[in-house]
């Protein structure tokens, strides 16, 4: 009785914080695979699932793996984090006054932080739903990307107003203005040496700031028009983003820049993660695929084509070694994707 008691206890507090619960995933199908452009033997994908999310026109967008061994999306439309766990269980976490959350990142606190583009704010929730809302200064900041730095504070972008931003664990936020105010930065990551790289997608350029120093290094330049995007600090430890109008993959190496081209044109990469293997896995909007290359050699893997009317948008790996996506528009229900490794 003890037990049972505590259970009730703990499920009551848990949904006091205002959560709504789906745990049950559609059904799984077998992926179809291209095999353009394949990169050596390819890995041992057995399954494509979905998992539909509870408010069904919640349009997710980006995800990241968490606390509780659980990975954590922001639903743009409806104004919730939710939460997915390796078997397929949504939770959702509604957010007072939320505008349209959109990155996310876990904290060195283990709290999840996210950026509204809408209010203008950072959020902090806890793993258990308890939201934080803190307002940046500026005429129209409109932040987007979110990442961890290296001195243990959260950074993030102003995409309008053309800073880069740093929030403390307790929600105290410090604004870095960009050389090139009009570069449009969207993502942001921290790099090898300590320094916090960034997209300027407008700028056709790659971002660096040194957090010591609280300066600016020299942006390096892409292709002109080909709009970097995400942006990943890759275990082969370089740094690695997306091209959205270049369709590419690049490469920083030292001062350079070394673009990979898609086959397929028009695909429209967006975000990128580490996959299970040794490639680098990212989700193609346009071709509504999901993409992989292989850092070492810089050829790209077998492309898993998904159902019609899938736009991919955010991806990462979660606990059990797989690869989650979201399915971010015009599809209803909303879905969270996982590609299932043998």
């Amino acid at each position: 009785m003890a037990v049972r008691a505590l259970t009730i206890t703990v499920v009551s507090l848990f949904c006091l914080w205002g959560c709504t619960q789906s745990s049950v995933p559609v059904s799984t199908g077998t992926a179809p695979l291209a095999t353009s452009h394949p990169s050596g033997t390819p890995s041992a994908l057995g399954q494509l699932a979905y998992y539909n999310t509870p408010s069904l026109d919640s349009w997710p967008l980006y995800i990241t793996d968490g606390p509780q061994k659980a990975l954590w999306f922001t639903e743009a439309f409806v104004g919730k984090i939710g939460r997915i766990t390796t078997d397929g269980a949504i939770t959702e976490f509604p957010i007072s006054n939320a505008q349209e959350p959109e990155g996310i990142t876990e904290g060195a606190d283990h709290n999840l932080w996210f950026t509204e583009p809408g209010a203008n704010a950072i959020g902090r929730m806890t793993p258990y739903g308890a939201v934080a809302i803190f307002s940046i200064p500026g005429s129209d900041p409109d932040p987007r990307g979110i990442a961890l730095g290296p001195d243990g504070n959260v950074w993030y972008t102003e995409l309008d107003d053309g800073y880069i931003g740093r929030v403390t664990p307790q929600g105290t936020i410090a604004r870095f203005q960009i050389p090139d105010g009009s570069s449009e930065p969207w993502a942001i990551t921290a790099g090898p040496d300590g320094d916090l790289w960034f997209t300027e997608s407008l700028a056709s350029a790659i971002g660096r700031f040194d957090p010591r120093t609280q300066r600016f290094k020299p942006s390096l330049k892409v292709t002109y028009g080909s709009t970097p995007w995400g942006i990943l600090f890759a275990p082969d430890k370089h740094i690695w983003f997306t091209e959205r109008n270049g369709n590419k993959i690049a490469r920083v190496d030292g001062k350079n820049i070394r673009e990979f081209e898609i086959a397929q044109s028009g695909s429209y990469p967006e975000a990128l993660t580490p996959g299970p293997d040794r490639d680098l896995w990212f989700t193609e909007s346009q071709a509504q695929d999901i993409g992989r290359i292989d850092p070492a050699s810089g050829k790209f893997g077998p492309v898993i084509a998904l159902p019609s009317g899938d736009i991919p948008n955010g991806i990462a790996v979660g606990a059990n070694g797989n690869v989650f996506f979201t399915v971010d528009a015009y599809h209803d229900p909303s879905q969270i994707g996982e590609l299932i490794f043998h």
